[in-house]
């Protein structure tokens, strides 16, 4: 297959390109004709569920019955790598797909079993996130594999620690939701990149067998040990087994290849894969192809969530810029294997239930790319690479991953002007993330009150976001964060109708007590006692949902475990200590995120303005009004919708929103997790308002039942009147400090106020 570089037409305006994505017209994007290809390969293929990875779990767990729990797990996880396909496409230079089809999901039937078994009939045809199944793999998973799996998952297995009210309404009520962590382990994870690239696997083979051979019989915790490294060394073997494989496919298409160019590409990938990613990189396209294989077996491995690459232009810059200086690359060959690795990483779709895709729709799995920051000196480190990062997001125009920029005060204005060209796109990359913020909110991960084990250097030279905003370190912090999802503005509506759920909405529990009875709304005669009621209700949502993700989180390190993650964690291997049972530096997670932030604020505002300091109607007259969803209590709503909005530089509602902001802070940081690290709070939940806004009845700032709740952290939908700046002083009030698992604010401004600023 010959090069051929053509121009790219650069289409205006996301939502046009979004169009015509849609129809088809401009999926074969990129600045060069194989990535065009590639491009159209990928929106050729329609998301779809692969089965590869389950009927290896269950071939293993049948076959191990009676063994130790991490025996088997790890043993499943070798026989998913022996097993993954070989298949070698066309145009392609990075070898491997996680999946059978582009597109697939090879998801973890040990977590999805018991919710599938009902939501398989609609998988073809739901509205949210279908996926395709052929009839063979739809048959063998009704009556075949779900059946094995449908009692054994960890949702299952929780459900004997509880009540059945409890295990219900800690997914379906819509209040206090544990049900993403259940179905999501192996999330939110920077891997050890530069290690792993630097020296591949072998080195984690090699040091398993030397601390297996050091193991003490005699000492109690060799027991344990002794399948961990056995299992660490299998899982190994399989990923060197998988790399031969993909060796031969190369080999043999390069034998049926007539081009001349094409087949001598084949042959150097067969001979790559003799190289990676069992040893060290020796040039750039090596250690990108460490990068993706990594990529993808934490992704099957895990099943779950945002497998991020870090401080990408980074720990790949030495690579480059030796080729560079040796001849052997050139930037825009460069550029054009980061493009195919977008396009690959875009492959990699979310799979989850009818319900988790009502409130994560869309396929994505928040993968996270970050250039620019600074070194472990403090100076400026971006480089070429970081500049190449953006713009092959503006040729290959795909949504995965989330590239950033890290800002400082030295951040090249010519970088930021990259990053602005980019942005101008209008496709949502790339976000722009504050370094000095995001060191102060890595400082105390998990620490509760106290310091994380990180030291500065560990933060300035690894430091970087994960998934939506939450921030972490490569190789060094292990950690679900997207756990425990508490709707602040259905606890504001439970306040009012002392702990009730509206009627009418999605969810369970409708028109039943799903919190606490707080007080009547007689008994609430002052501000003061209403808003501790409120707060209440916070501190009531946050507690259930902490006590059902520690059953959860123990449940997950005793028989979820995660050998491939584990090996990628600085010292994990050395304290033979698995991923999910606390091997990390820095334990983080299940962490606290909080939805519908401003609507509950708002909410409260309102209230304190109508009911207490004006005395327009009485509470009752609230909770009836919300009840009906203000049927027949339009004077009222209108009354509510005027008073004071967080959002408008306004302290008579700021200062109640940074009141909510810092109960809610301080009571998540308070809680001791299973692993012994502390809860950490965040508000970042994208889309989220819409899914939770469905099960929430109408709420005293005016807004509707049913209609989507407050969006991130930003202020309610409209309700910010006075402008951006206004809006950025109110948000400069609240203490960041307090939620370390990061805050996301988005802000919609016009071209007019743009113009007046």
């Amino acid at each position: 297959m010959a090069e051929e570089t053509i121009e790219v037409k650069v289409v205006e305006g996301g939502a046009k390109l979004g169009n015509e994505l849609r129809a088809g017209t401009v999926a074969k994007t990129g600045s060069t004709k194989r990535t065009q290809e590639l491009n159209g390969m990928l929106h050729a293929n329609r998301p779809n569920l692969d089965i590869t990875r389950a009927r290896a779990f269950t071939k293993v767990y049948r076959e191990t019955e009676g063994y130790p729990a991490l025996y088997r797990r790890y043993k499943a996880c070798a026989e998913v790598y022996r097993t993954l396909s070989d298949t070698v496409y066309d145009y392609e230079q990075l070898v491997g797909w996680p999946t059978k089809r582009i597109r697939g999901a090879n998801f973890a039937i040990e977590l999805h079993a018991h919710w599938l078994v009902d939501d398989l009939p609609n998988l073809r045809d739901r509205t949210y996130d279908p996926f395709e199944v052929t009839d063979e793999d739809y048959k063998e998973l009704e009556e075949d594999l779900l059946p094995y799996w449908k009692d054994k998952t960890a949702a299952a297995q929780w459900k004997h620690y509880v009540t059945p009210e409890e295990w219900d309404r800690a997914q379906f009520g819509g209040v206090s939701d544990v049900s993403n962590y259940i179905c999501a382990n192996g999330s939110h994870f920077i891997p050890s990149w530069t290690d792993v690239i630097a020296n591949g696997f072998q080195k984690y083979y090699e040091k398993a067998k030397k601390l297996l051979a050091e193991l003490d019989p005699n000492d109690p915790a060799s027991i344990e040990k002794k399948y961990f490294y056995e299992g660490i060394i299998e899982v190994c073997e399989a990923i060197h087994d998988w790399a031969d494989r993909m060796s031969a496919s190369c080999l043999l298409k390069a034998k049926e290849e007539a081009d001349p160019v094409r087949k001598k590409e084949l042959e150097e990938m067969a001979a790559m894969m003799k190289r990676v990613p069992w040893g060290p990189a020796t040039n750039f396209h090596d250690a990108m192809e460490t990068a993706w294989a990594v990529c993808f077996f934490l992704f099957v491995e895990g099943a779950g969530p945002s497998i991020t690459w870090g401080r990408f232009d980074q720990y790949m810059y030495p690579y480059y810029k030796a080729d560079i200086e040796a001849g052997t690359l050139t930037p825009e060959k460069a550029l054009e294997l980061i493009e195919e690795m977008y396009i690959k990483v875009t492959s990699n779709v979310w799979f989850q239930s009818t319900q988790m895709a009502y409130i994560f729709g869309g396929y994505y799995r928040y993968p996270h790319l970050d250039v620019g920051g600074l070194d472990a000196n403090g100076r400026d480190a971006s480089n070429e690479l970081s500049y190449l990062c953006l713009r092959a997001m503006r040729y290959s125009r795909t949504t995965s991953p989330a590239v950033s920029l890290l800002l400082h005060q030295k951040t090249p204005d010519s970088l930021l002007r990259e990053a602005c060209e980019l942005a101008a796109d209008g496709m949502g990359h790339p976000s722009f993330f504050d370094v000095e913020t995001l060191y102060k909110m890595l400082a105390t991960r998990g620490a509760g009150a106290g310091r994380s084990n990180y030291s500065l250097q560990d933060i300035m030279k690894y430091g970087s976001p994960i998934g939506c905003v939450e921030p972490g370190v490569e190789g060094m912090q292990y950690g679900h964060t997207d756990s425990g999802i508490i709707n602040v503005a259905g606890c504001i509506y439970a306040a009012v109708t002392n702990g009730k759920k509206a009627k009418g909405v999605d969810g369970t529990h409708c028109g039943k007590i799903v919190t606490f009875p707080s007080g009547e709304p007689e008994t609430l005669d002052t501000y003061e006692k209403f808003e501790q009621a409120c707060l209440a209700q916070i501190e009531y949502a946050i507690k259930e949902a902490h006590s059902n993700l520690i059953i959860v989180e123990k449940l997950l390190a005793e028989q979820f475990n995660l050998p491939t993650f584990t090996m990628l964690l600085d010292g994990a291997l050395e304290r033979g200590v698995d991923a999910t049972a606390g091997g990390a530096k820095v334990n983080i997670g299940p962490t606290m995120q909080m939805v519908g932030f401003a609507t509950a604020v708002d909410s409260m505002v309102a209230i304190k303005k109508v009911v207490y300091d004006d005395k327009a109607v009485p509470l009752r007259c609230v909770a009836n009004a919300i009840e009906a969803n203000f049927v027949g209590y339009e004077d009222t709503r209108a009354l509510l919708m005027a008073a004071p909005k967080f959002g408008n530089d306004d302290d008579y509602a700021d200062d109640v929103a940074c009141r909510v902001w810092s109960f809610f802070g301080d009571t998540t940081n308070k809680l001791k997790m299973y692993r012994g690290n502390y809860c950490d709070a965040a508000i970042q939940m994208v889309q989220s308002n819409v899914g939770y806004g469905a099960m929430t009845g109408a709420t005293p700032n005016g807004r509707l039942a049913g209609a989507p709740i407050s969006d991130t952290m930003s202020a309610s939908q409209q309700a910010d009147t006075h402008g951006p700046l206004a809006a950025a002083r109110s948000y400069g009030k609240l203490d960041y400090t307090k939620y370390s698992n990061g805050t996301l604010l988005n802000m919609w401004i016009s071209q007019s106020e743009m113009m007046e600023v």
